[in-house]
């Protein structure tokens, strides 16, 4: 059992278990549920996540709207990678954004910004990450498949406990390994979780998480229409990426933005 994920699913408002499921659907980069909004995550479909359940099927396929809020959650435990892909779309369909503050910026650039002359570390191979290696003191890239120049998850033992600042994906929330990347922290580093995989629940806060470098949806038809048609979550023009701090001071000079209501 995730203790984050299960932190999160408790600050869903009870009124939402009782909103229909709609536009539920898994694509080539992108799965999506609607219940109070459009959520957004990841697709896990690599079979080598959890290679014991290659080839099965997803539960209840053709039905999965049908289910209600409630069941769809309770795939976070599934160890079937598209159905936790479905699990925490309804999340990031259902959590409350309004009472928050939220700033205009890219999750990367923060990190960039913040980890100048100190040891960086990101988690998740991200594309453009020179301006981050270029003014770090020390840099990082920790990858279960890892490409030329990174290092293997195995690493992270020895390199997060060192590490100023860590950007890691939010594709740590669907395969089991936020929790323990985030047991490495040392006192007073900078953890951010980055992509539209990540919910914008404060419950992340709790267990060590900085800065949430989410997104929400502001054109739902366009998202969805792009996300069946293959896009990715770059290609998502009607979604936009915010930082959602724990301590707002940490984001001083940024534009502060509004939720869609």
């Amino acid at each position: 059992m995730s203790l984050i994920l299960e932190a999160v699913k408790s600050t869903i408002p009870a009124e939402h278990f009782a909103l229909p499921l709609q536009k539920v659907g898994t694509f080539a980069f992108v799965t999506t549920v609607m219940s109070k909004r459009l959520g957004v995550c990841m697709t896990l479909s690599d079979d080598r996540i959890f290679d014991f359940k290659t080839n099965l099927p997803v539960s209840h396929l053709g039905e999965i709207e049908t289910l209600g809020l409630k069941k769809v959650l309770s795939w976070t435990e599934s160890l079937h990678g598209i159905e936790r892909s479905f699990a925490i779309s309804a999340i990031n369909g259902a959590l409350p954004l309004d009472g928050k503050k939220y700033f205009s910026g890219n999750a990367l650039e923060l990190a960039a910004h913040l980890g100048k002359g100190k040891r960086v570390a990101v988690v998740g191979h991200f594309p453009h990450m020179e301006n981050i290696s270029r003014n770090a003191a020390e840099f990082h890239i920790i990858e279960k498949r890892p490409q030329e120049g990174d290092l293997n998850a195995e690493d992270a033992v020895r390199i997060i406990p060192q590490a100023d600042v860590v950007a890691m994906t939010g594709v740590t929330c669907l395969n089991d390994t936020i929790e323990g990347l985030l047991a490495l922290k040392k006192p007073g580093a900078v953890f951010i979780v980055v992509g539209p995989s990540v919910p914008m629940s404060s419950a992340l806060f709790d267990f060590g998480v900085d800065v949430i470098g989410g997104a929400w949806v502001e054109d739902e038809e366009s998202v969805f229409k792009i996300a069946m048609q293959g896009g990715a979550p770059r290609n998502l023009v009607g979604m936009r990426s915010v930082l959602y701090p724990r301590n707002p001071e940490l984001l001083a000079g940024y534009e502060e933005v509004l939720p869609p209501v």
